[in-house]
């Protein structure tokens, strides 16, 4: 889930550090899957799906005050809105934090598959399970951008009912844009197939960090898929700039959801 210091949390188990802007990233992920029950009751198949789990369990460093994982948060909520998800698949290269999860999940919040690998391999796993005519909602939150290459989003975007919140870090663009557009083969090739064309060479780091978000935006539009409008920029403690939050998804009704929900904050007026 995140490469922070791994400790050991109140029971015993394996836990992540995180600051105080996770809670705001859970905040949409309730209520995102609060809002999408009377969706969900219309299919028998309904799944959740994260890459990037994580333990399951973390703690904010800065307040000493442990939470629960989104994919507790989202098991959670979809069961108490009366409509749990059927079947949750979750996956993370630490098989330390899958056997942790797996112990802290709710024995009756649906029926648990855990996979232990990088998020290209465990997501054809994944996928190659699906109900075909089933609801799929995936929430992909890794640490950095090298974690998730774009042809994992392809895989996802083939099965039909499938909406995806995506975290894409400002944080990892910022710190190593240009060690990235150095690199042959690197990270910015993965996450955004393409991008040499969309960046000048004369182009600002801000600048080129934009256009190649963009790029990535219109590599989605490619696969009969849209981000929606309301792409939330959340920021850290000190107004630095963490990451973005993106729904993807190809029905309209989706991104109504989305708008819905999504202000949580006063940082949602942020630019790109």
């Amino acid at each position: 889930m995140n490469a922070h210091e791994v400790l050991t949390g109140d029971d015993g188990l394996p836990i992540t550090k995180v600051g105080a802007w996770t809670r705001e990233k859970h905040e949409r992920l309730v209520k995102y899957v609060s809002i999408t029950r009377d969706v969900r009751r219309k299919f028998l198949n309904r799944t959740y799906i994260e890459l990037f789990c994580g333990p399951g369990r973390s703690l904010i460093e800065d307040r000493g005050e442990f939470i629960d994982g989104s994919p507790i948060l989202a098991a959670r909520t979809a069961k108490e809105s009366s409509v749990p998800y059927a079947e949750i698949h979750l996956a993370d290269s630490d098989s330390s934090f899958i056997d942790a999860i797996s112990k802290r999940f709710p024995n009756d919040a649906g029926r648990v598959h855990p996979y232990i690998g990088a998020a290209e391999q465990t997501v054809d796993a994944i996928t190659s399970c699906l109900d075909r005519y089933g609801l799929h909602f995936a929430f992909l939150d890794p640490y950095k951008l090298d974690p998730l290459p774009f042809s994992v989003i392809e895989k996802l975007a083939k099965v039909k009912r499938m909406d995806m919140l995506i975290h894409v870090s400002i944080h990892d663009f910022q710190r190593n844009l240009r060690l990235y557009m150095d690199e042959h083969d690197g990270p910015l090739d993965r996450f955004a197939p393409g991008w040499r064309l969309a960046v000048a060479s004369r182009d600002r780091d801000r600048t080129a960090r934009i256009k190649i978000f963009q790029h990535w935006l219109k590599l989605i539009r490619s696969l009969d898929m849209a981000a929606a409008d309301g792409i939330e920029k959340v920021a850290g403690s000190n107004k630095q700039p963490l990451y973005w939050l993106v729904l993807v998804a190809r029905h309209e009704r989706a991104h109504e959801f989305w708008n819905k929900i999504r202000n949580v904050s006063d940082q949602r007026r942020l630019p790109l």
